[in-house]
């Protein structure tokens, strides 16, 4: 990922191996869009910036993993819980692996959530499928394979 994500948020806090009632994320990554810097650029950012609660969740699978269409909605709504409870304003979900079916692409490419954007890489491929959320779309920008 270029940038480190800083295109959108100052991210404080990481996990590793982080569960979501019986899923498990490979990392997350928690931050706010609340620009850090030296005394004007703290200033321009309490003055005109909404600090927004946002996360970025990982999950890669393996060659002998398998993704369908309902494991993925399982995970989805693991994430929509965990920002509702946690009041998280946008998250990202990105998904890396090599065995992924056309159902679970389209489904993907369907996701229109604005609060939240889906990006699945398969490694296999080199292709890159993201939501049709703006920030699924910004996913094509921050990622290379």
């Amino acid at each position: 990922m270029k940038g480190k994500g800083r295109w959108v948020a100052d991210f404080k806090e990481s996990f590793r191996e982080y569960r979501v009632r019986d899923l498990t994320f490979d990392v997350l990554v928690r931050g706010d869009t609340r620009v850090k810097g030296f005394f004007l650029s703290r200033l321009f950012s309490f003055v005109l910036n909404p600090n927004y609660e946002v996360a970025c969740f990982i999950l890669s699978l393996d060659s002998r993993e398998h993704l369908d269409e309902k494991a993925l909605a399982r995970y989805l709504t693991a994430i929509k819980s965990l920002m509702k409870k946690e009041k998280i304003d946008w998250s990202w979900f990105l998904l890396v692996g090599t065995r992924f079916g056309g159902g679970v692409k389209k489904a993907v490419a369907d996701l229109s959530d604005r609060a939240l954007g889906v990006a699945l890489v398969d490694s296999g491929s080199r292709e890159m499928v993201n939501s049709d959320s703006y920030l699924g779309r910004q996913f094509k920008k921050y990622i290379k394979i």
